[in-house]
Order: structure tokens, then C-alpha cells, then sequence
């Protein structure tokens, strides 16, 4: 090897170790929250593929070894309000059950408190104890001191500890999840149960249930989650048949008719267990309660069946996210931890140290080849690098449930390219021409123009422009924010701010800031458009078509279908740098841009989407169709302005319906202008026969009424005044 390759070699080798320390110093002591968050999320989007695969290959077949007896929307329509169900209806599917000869019967249903009804209870502790096979599930919290819920120190003395946890010792219990409280009082039930198991999940910060606790620490003994619970009792597993090993396993050692054997559980060191979801919802196969309830279904049928009973009824607050579904039965989550266990078939995350080496391995490939090659070898072989190694992780997951980190790896490989990218241009690429060209790659050679023409950009102050402003705000916003939560309502406003931003700067447009629901744009800023106001119209009517396809599938997917209104002006402005001498910002301001707002307010006056001042409309009449509008006066000013309303591009040749709705109405417009209000309303009912959903002409029928009830005053001049922004 030559001096200059081994030079290279060496290089490549350094700066790839370099990217490799900087990806670790990133994603696991300065950013850890924002790296786990989309390793979470490629996690999601491999789980969506696999169970893509997985239900094309179970091609409809039901999952038939777990039975979900659900609380459905039937059995609520059927028995009537949940709440109100006397309890004997669960001792009665109990007694049913156990006399078909169910394996076990799991209740994902947490009976708090005594009922009044104290017969039904009755009933329900009978049942579960002569059945012999029930478990049932608890709730564990945290202490809350200004709720007057303390810290309890140890366990319900009614309840029989003993038979429902364990001690280990103090390194193993050290890491095992704590809970402060034990929630429920109804300690007959579970002292009839043969096991019990908390309900309770650990979802992720970003709320999905992705892994389930095998234990909580409680009161310093280990109690079981539902799921484990129920295994416990289906093998008759004894404390000293337990095995745990925070960040390694959980075994099982089982007796069995043909011999002894283990079931080993994969855990992480909070004795956490992934869990490997086998399909979306109804997966398993669904009973509803009330079928089982008036013993329609034979009980043959439910012969060495394992029973989980629960609800998928909305409203019931048992519906959780899971990463390939956002709507998803708590009971079938469980059903699935069940399901992992007794298949032994688990997600497997690769250590910590197997995940640095893939990550340090990639960033000395990139490394050296980078450094070896030209750009136009480097990029397409960073891409065949790159998704090589994506697919492969993919395949891996798809077809052995094997975790394999994408983000970090990721992340190492653009780093090792961009280091050494870095390097190169430091050190060979020097001349003004190859820095400008780098330049242009990242902004708009028309934008760097405009920077390095106008260095005084960078400072305070503005210059008078003759420009467009643009204001966009969604309709009926506040009823939806009161309805949403809010990680829903962020997550359905991005999608709709982006779709939106996207069409504003196709035009060209300044996205000069988001104000909530609300965006404003500015065209002709900060480089000249003679044909700003143009690509502001044309801007308008892309969103409005753009969001007409996305409320289609916003209703599919039962999200709000985000309406918008947008009001345009053009006129003097002042452009510039605008703040503080240590922050400013880059905006328009003036009475052209308040005009615009306001314009975008006066939507809801007609039921109207687009509408713009004649400033705007004697620049685009060659472009877009237009309907002249009314004359109105905002609040603040004692001018009037003729507004229009937008409503396609010249382009598109207008139907003979809108063409008769919009002749109807300027006639009718004419006549109101005139004062002749009876023969106004006329042609705004002829207009709305054509076109029932035509606002403007339901507006001015309205005023026609006023107006033939109340006489017009001799100093009317036809303008309508806003009384609001």
C-alpha cells in the first residue's frame, strides 16, 4: 500500500471512530430522549410490516388456543350500561365456563370495591373459588401526598400475601418496578382467586404499550402481571421454580407429564418484556360476553381453552395504542403477552455492546471508502450502505423477532460521510467557486443572490415593498382542541401545517410564521415576484384541493376533517429584520398584511374559503376566476374595500351550474346595490337553486329580509360593516 493510500487508510479509519464517538456522545448523554424516540418509532413502522405479513399469511384464521370473552358494544346494548351490571352476570360466565372445562379464566376487569348489590358479590367470591381455575387483576399506584394516598409500607392485611407473591433477594428486587399502593378493597375476591395479577402497563413516552412488567415490587414482595399470573397457575409453578435475572431472563422451570422443561422469558433490567404482537385487532378469537352470558355458544366449544375476559367497547377506558394500531383492546394485549409466553415466541433486542460494534464497524466502512472515493462514488455507495443495512434489520425483525438498532447506526453513517465530506472541503476544496457552488446545493441560488446582494438583510430594519400577504386559519379549530387530546390534536395539526407549507413554498411563498392553527405567508419577500399576488391565489386554491383528498381520509381514519380559510391582500409593506438587537426575525408588517387577516376572518360571514381585496384581484384577473363579493368596512377602518372570492384557475373551465349560480348572484348583487332588495332576493334564491350550498347567496338572502323588514336608511351606501377581527 502506497504512502498516500495508507494515509487515506488512516484518515478514514480516524474520522470514522470520531463519528462513531459523536453519535454515542449524542444519543446517549445529550439527546437520549429524541434518539429512543425514533428508534421507537422504525421499531413501529417493522412491527406494521411483519404484521402485515403475518395476517396475510394466517389468511383470516383466528388465533383459537386464547379466547377474549369481550364486553362488546352488543353485550352493552344487550345488558344495558356496564356500570351497572350486577355481578352475578360474572359469576354466571364463570360457573359456565368452568363446567365446560376452560384451562383457566383470566379477568382483565378490576373489581375495586364491594358493590352494594352484596348478594351478587356473593356470588361472584363463590364462583371464583369453586371454579379453582380464576385469576383476577389488581391495580397498583403511586403515592400521591396532596390526595391524601400515602405510601403504604406493607401490604392489606386482609389480603392473604403469601399465596399471590414473593420475596427475592434484595439485587433482584432492587430493580424490579415499585409501586407505592395496593388499589383494591375487595379482598374476598381475591383471596377466592388462585392467582392474582396487576393490570397495570408501562407504555413509552410517547404513550404506546410496547413491553409489560413480569413484576412489581410491592411492599417488598414481587407480585406478577396478569399474563404471568395465569402462567404461574397453568403450570403450577412454586417460588423456588422461579428464576429472575434483571436484563437477561426470567425462567420458568415446569414439571411436566413428559418431563421437565423451561419456559425462559427474554426481560430487560426492569424486568420488562417486549411484546411480540401477533396481528391487529381481533387477532384472537372474540366472544361477546353476551353470547357467552345466555349460553348461545356450546360449551364444548370452550373445552382446554385459556379465557381472558375483558372489553373493546369505546368507552369502557380500556383501549390502548400498540405500535401498528393507535385503537387497541387492553384484554388482547394481554392476550398476546399470554400468547409469547406459552409459544416462547419473543422480540429479542440486541445488547448495547453488539449494537456498538454494528455502529463502529459501519462508521470505519463509510469512513475508508469515503476517503477513498470521489462524491459521485461516495453518495450512491452511502445509500447502498445505508439501506443494506436498513433491509437487513428489517428482514431480521420480520423473520426471527429480532431488535437490531436503526437509528444509531444510521445516524453514524451520514456522520462518517459528512466528516468526511468536512474534511475534504477544509483541506482540497479552497476556491470561491467550488464554496458557492457547496452553497447553492442548501439554499436557492435565487435567496443567496438576494443574502449576498443585501448583506444589510442581517441587520435591523426593513425596506417598503409592494407585496402579498397570505392567511390561512382553520375552521371550527377551538371545538376540536376541546375535544382532542392534546398529543392527538398536535399530531393531526402537523400533518395538516406541513400539507399546507408544502404548496406555500412550491410558490415561493415566505412562511413567515405559525401562529397555532393559523399560518402566515408573505409572496415578494424577500426577493421580488412581479407575479407575487398570482402565486398566492394559485397557492390558495392547491391547499384548498390538497385538503379536500386529505379530509377524505381524515374521515376514514375518524380525525377531525380540517377546513381552511385564507384571506389574501396585496400592498405596500414593510419587509425586514424586525426585533431586538440580539434576536430578530425576518416579517412583514404594515396595514396590507392586517388587511389580509382580516380578509381570512370575513370567510365565515359568506361560508366562503378563499377571498382577496381588489388590490389582489386587478393583479390575477387573467389567472383565476373570481366572484365579485360585497364592499365591507373592517373593524378600525372607515374605508371600504371590495373583497372577491376565489374559485378556480382560469385554466379550468367553469360548469354551467356555477356559471348560472354566479350570474344569478351578481344580478342579485346589483339590485341590493340599487336598493331594490325584493328583486335582490330573487336572483339570490334563483342562485341557490342552482348551488343549495352556496353561502354568499344564503348572506345577502338574509340581509334582503332585514332589509324588507326594516327599511334601508337614506345614508345607506351599501357597505357592510364588521362588527369583529
Amino acid at each position: 500500500m502506497g504512502e498516500h493510500a495508507f494515509k487515506r487508510l488512516i484518515i478514514g479509519m480516524t474520522l470514522g471512530l470520531i463519528s462513531a464517538a459523536l453519535v454515542v456522545l449524542f444519543t446517549e448523554l445529550l439527546f437520549p430522549t429524541v434518539f429512543n424516540k425514533f428508534e421507537l418509532q422504525t421499531l413501529d413502522l417493522r412491527f406494521s410490516r411483519k404484521i402485515d405479513r403475518l395476517e396475510h399469511l394466517r389468511d383470516g384464521n383466528k388465533i383459537e388456543d386464547i379466547v377474549i370473552v369481550d364486553i362488546d358494544n352488543r353485550s352493552l346494548n344487550k345488558l344495558g350500561r356496564y356500570h351497572q351490571w350486577p355481578r352475578d352476570y360474572y359469576a354466571e360466565i364463570i360457573s359456565y365456563l368452568s363446567k365446560a372445562g376452560v384451562r383457566i379464566i383470566g379477568f382483565d376487569i378490576l373489581f375495586m370495591e364491594h358493590d352494594i348489590d352484596n348478594i351478587a358479590d356473593t356470588l361472584l367470591v363463590q364462583a371464583t373459588r369453586n371454579a379453582k381455575n380464576v385469576c383476577h387483576s389488581v391495580s397498583f399506584s403511586q403515592a400521591e401526598p396532596d390526595a391524601f394516598l400515602y405510601k403504604m409500607n406493607v401490604a392489606p392485611p386482609e389480603l392473604n400475601v403469601e399465596d399471590f407473591s414473593y420475596i427475592f433477594p434484595p439485587e433482584i428486587m432492587n430493580q424490579i418496578p415499585s409501586a407505592d399502593r395496593f388499589d383494591g378493597k375487595f379482598f374476598d375476591l381475591y383471596n377466592a382467586s388462585q392467582k392474582i395479577g396487576f393490570a397495570n402497563y408501562q407504555p413509552d413516552d410517547d404513550s404506546v404499550i410496547r413491553k409489560m412488567p413480569l413484576f412489581m415490587n410491592f411492599a417488598g414482595r414481587l407480585y406478577p402481571s396478569l399474563a404471568m399470573a395465569m402462567v404461574l397457575h397453568l403450570f403450577h409453578i412454586q417460588h423456588d421454580q422461579i428464576e429472575i435475572k434483571p436484563g437477561d431472563y426470567v425462567q420458568l422451570h415446569v414439571s411436566g407429564k413428559t418431563g421437565a422443561y423451561v419456559l425462559e422469558i427474554p426481560i430487560d433490567r426492569m424486568t420488562q418484556m417486549l411484546i411480540n404482537y401477533n396481528g391487529t385487532f381481533q387477532t384472537f378469537r372474540y366472544i361477546s360476553f353476551y353470547d357467552v352470558y345466555m349460553h348461545r355458544i356450546p360449551q364444548e366449544f370452550f373445552k382446554d381453552k385459556i379465557i381472558i375476559i375483558g372489553a373493546s367497547a369505546p368507552g369502557l377506558e380500556d383501549i390502548r395504542p400498540v405500535p401498528f394500531q393507535e385503537v387497541f383492546p387492553g384484554v388482547e394485549i394481554h392476550a398476546n403477552i399470554l400468547y409469547n409466553i406459552l409459544t416462547q415466541d419473543f422480540i429479542y433486542k440486541k445488547p448495547k455492546a453488539i449494537n456498538l460494534f454494528i455502529l463502529i464497524l459501519l462508521c470505519l466502512i463509510v469512513g475508508i471508502v469515503s476517503s477513498f472515493f470521489k462524491m459521485s462514488i461516495n453518495i450512491p455507495l452511502l445509500v447502498i450502505i445505508a439501506s443494506g443495512y436498513i433491509l437487513g434489520t428489517f428482514y431480521a425483525f420480520m423473520e426471527n423477532s429480532v431488535w437490531i438498532e436503526n437509528v444509531r447506526p444510521f445516524i453514524g453513517i451520514i456522520f462518517s460521510q459528512i466528516a468526511v465530506l468536512g474534511f475534504k472541503y477544509f483541506n482540497e476544496i479552497k476556491d470561491k467557486k467550488r464554496i458557492k457552488g457547496m452553497f447553492q446545493n442548501y439554499l436557492s441560488p435565487a435567496v443567496v443572490k438576494e443574502l449576498l446582494q443585501n448583506a444589510n438583510m442581517l441587520k435591523l430594519g426593513g425596506e417598503r415593498k409592494i407585496a402579498t400577504a397570505f392567511f390561512s386559519d382553520i375552521k371550527n379549530f377551538t371545538s376540536y382542541s376541546e375535544m382532542l387530546e392534546p398529543e392527538l390534536l398536535v399530531s393531526y395539526l402537523n400533518e395538516y401545517l406541513s400539507a399546507v407549507s408544502e404548496i406555500i413554498l412550491k410558490y415561493d411563498g415566505y412562511l413567515d410564521k405559525y401562529e397555532g392553527d393559523a399560518i402566515v405567508a408573505i409572496f415578494g419577500v424577500p426577493i421580488e415576484q412581479p407575479d407575487h399576488a398570482v402565486r398566492a391565489c394559485l397557492a390558495a386554491l392547491d391547499i384548498q384541493e390538497r385538503l379536500t383528498k386529505l379530509r377524505k381520509k381524515w374521515i376514514k381514519q375518524n380525525r377531525p376533517p380540517f377546513e381552511t380559510r385564507i384571506g389574501i391582500n396585496s400592498g405596500p409593506m414593510i419587509a425586514g429584520n424586525i426585533g431586538g438587537t440580539s434576536r430578530f426575525d425576518y416579517t412583514a408588517i404594515g396595514d396590507s398584511v392586517n388587511l389580509a387577516s382580516r380578509l381570512e376572518g370575513v370567510n365565515k360571514v359568506y361560508k366562503t374559503s378563499i377571498i382577496i381585496s381588489e388590490a389582489t384581484f386587478k393583479k390575477v384577473s387573467q389567472h383565476v376566476w373570481c366572484r365579485k363579493l360585497d364592499f365591507i368596512r373592517v373593524k378600525g377602518k372607515s374605508h371600504p374595500v371590495q373583497i372577491y372570492e376565489v374559485i378556480a384557475r382560469k385554466t379550468q373551465e367553469l360548469d354551467n351550474n356555477q356559471k348560472a349560480c354566479y350570474q344569478y348572484f351578481l344580478r342579485g348583487l346589483k339590485k341590493y346595490r340599487e336598493r331594490q332588495v325584493i328583486d335582490a332576493q330573487i336572483y339570490f334564491e334563483k342562485a341557490l337553486s342552482v348551488n343549495s350550498n352556496d353561502g354568499p347567496s344564503k348572506e345577502f338572502i338574509s340581509r334582503c329580509q332585514y332589509f324588507t323588514r326594516h327599511p334601508l336608511p337614506a345614508s345607506w351606501d351599501g357597505v357592510f360593516d364588521l362588527k369583529s377581527k
